[in-house]
């Protein structure tokens, strides 16, 4: 992230912080389990574990993995709480930036968490010179990104769309509504102009709930310079109405990697996108079959934009070999007219790179994604 709220980049300090500490603190005493001596470990449960003299396996490891998932539970718990008593004392307007961002933080901190806790488990259970494979044994209950992204949707919930309910003054909700935004369809078909929004990082909030909002749509929001900024609707994420809180989209987006440009060319370069290789107008009755093998630039930008962030959590020599595909994909899709074939070598050669990762919790994100996108 670029420039963080105050409450995100005290967050970023606290959780920087804490994964030192388990890194050199909880997760290295248990090297010690083997020694003469009795070591103390944390329970996260008010007591301690008290090991010597044996090995990690049976119990012993079994311990380890509802230890550390324990610790994960609550510390998503313990980072909420906190961060509710930070958000009642800022000001409505940066609530939502500070929502986001926190959400981030929190999702790579546990990241970190369980890649350190595979990593210890592999190395303990070796023997100095030869490892097993990695394996995750936590269910990670409680710690799951959906785990994190419903906590920070009750907040939002509570401190963001309530609050402006809350407001006796004549504030209504679109007060709050500072952007002007332009739908359009992946084909290019302009739905409605001058729509009432607030554009932050990642995410499109308009309380137009009528909206015909699907995923692969452009919200394009004006600049003072006459320019637009294209963003693709990931998520519409319709949310029903309650009380006095009029129904909304609170879309999760990205921005495209297109450079902003004026209005109708940015809507011509959507349309170029739609009307590609196999598009097709046809009149009358059709038993043809229309086979399409070849990559949306736009999902694959989407994909990029998606991978880039969590790069540096792979491992050696994936973190490495990864770049120059990457690149290549970023290369091409800059072009504004990328060729499919190139695209699908360098999304293969990256998926055979991470493959190699195996156990890596980013690497089989990162696979998923791919194989989804490639359609195998």
């Amino acid at each position: 992230m670029s420039t963080l709220t105050p409450i995100g980049a005290r967050l970023q300090m606290a959780l920087d912080a804490e994964h030192l500490r388990m890194q050199n603190e909880w997760f290295f005493k248990w090297h010690h389990i083997g020694s003469d001596r009795t070591i103390e470990i944390d329970s996260f449960d008010g007591r301690m574990i008290r090991y010597g003299g044996i090995k990690f396996s049976g119990t012993a490891r079994d311990v380890f993995w509802s230890t550390i998932q324990r610790y994960a539970r609550q510390k998503v718990g313990q980072l909420f709480d906190e961060l509710e008593t930070e958000l009642q004392k800022c000001p409505l307007e940066i609530r939502l930036n500070a929502l986001n961002e926190a959400q981030t933080l929190i999702l790579v901190f546990i990241g970190k968490i369980r890649k350190a806790a595979v990593e210890k488990d592999r190395i303990l259970r070796g023997n100095g010179i030869e490892f097993p494979p990695q394996q995750d044994l936590g269910s990670w209950a409680g710690a799951q990104p959906f785990d994190i992204e419903a906590r920070t949707a009750t907040l939002r919930h509570i401190y963001c769309d309530l609050e402006v309910a809350k407001g006796g003054d004549g504030m209504v909700f679109r007060d709050l509504m500072r952007d002007k935004v332009t739908l359009v369809k992946a084909d290019g078909t302009v739905v409605r102009e001058n729509i009432q929004a607030q554009v932050s990082a990642g995410m499109i909030i308009t309380f137009d709930a009528d909206l015909p909002l699907e995923p692969g749509d452009h919200f394009l929001r004006s600049l003072p310079s006459g320019l637009v900024e294209d963003y693709v609707v990931d998520d519409p994420n319709f949310m029903t109405g309650i009380r006095r809180i009029p129904s909304s989209f609170q879309s999760k987006v990205h921005r495209s990697r297109e450079a902003t440009a004026p209005p109708q060319q940015v809507i011509q370069r959507i349309t170029n996108h739609f009307h590609g290789d196999n598009s097709r107008v046809t009149v009358g009755t059709d038993n043809s079959i229309n086979v399409v093998n070849q990559l949306q630039p736009v999902a694959v930008a989407n994909l990029v934009e998606q991978i880039k962030p969590h790069v540096n959590s792979l491992p050696e020599p994936q973190r490495t070999e990864i770049t120059a595909p990457l690149k290549l994909l970023e290369d091409e899709i800059r072009t504004g007219s990328p060729e499919p074939s190139k695209m699908q070598g360098a999304l293969r050669s990256i998926l055979t790179i991470i493959e190699g990762a195996a156990g890596n919790l980013i690497a089989e994100g990162m696979q998923a994604m791919i194989r989804r996108i490639l359609g195998i």
